[in-house]
């Protein structure tokens, strides 16, 4: 028997890329938020300060200062990952990242299937964890939600 080996090459363009990033990562997501529901709200407590520690960790490794770099970094990471339409503006003393859609948040619906409550639930998690973020970097953090955008202004 003869073993045949095939080196894979990246044909992908990057929406499919980002797509399927968006997509693997929410079912990981909705998996661990599902499990979680059953050991109760202590359970989401203790996952959500993991994650957001995991992010500040990040943050903090690339090396974030101010404002406008936690929004920067933010951003590209939103956009290349997950194919985010996101926006920043500011300076180095506050600065805004505005998700027009958001690469996570839109797999999240669809393959979730959430329901308004849990949708509003998980918008005011996302708020919390960008707000904890701000927080340990001294920053301010002023959510703005509306029907069809997020934003979220950081201020030293």
């Amino acid at each position: 028997m003869t073993t045949t080996v095939t080196k894979v090459q990246t044909k992908w363009e990057a929406k499919k890329t980002q797509e399927t990033t968006a997509n693997v990562f929410a079912s990981m997501y909705l998996s661990a938020y599902q499990a979680l529901s059953q050991a109760g709200e202590k359970a989401h407590e203790e996952f959500s300060n993991l994650m957001v520690q995991h992010k500040i960790d990040h943050y903090k490794a690339v090396g974030v200062k101010t404002p406008m770099d936690l929004v920067r970094t933010m951003a590209e990471t939103e956009h290349n990952l997950f194919g985010s339409d996101v926006e920043i503006s500011g300076d180095e003393n506050k600065a805004t990242i505005k998700w027009n859609t958001c690469g996570m948040w839109n797999a999240c619906k669809t393959m979730g299937k959430l329901t308004t409550e849990q949708e509003a639930k998980m918008g005011e998690n996302c708020s919390a964890n960008t707000a904890k973020i701000a927080k340990e970097f001294g920053f301010k953090a002023e959510p703005n939600m509306t029907k069809d955008t997020w934003e979220m202004t950081f201020s030293k």
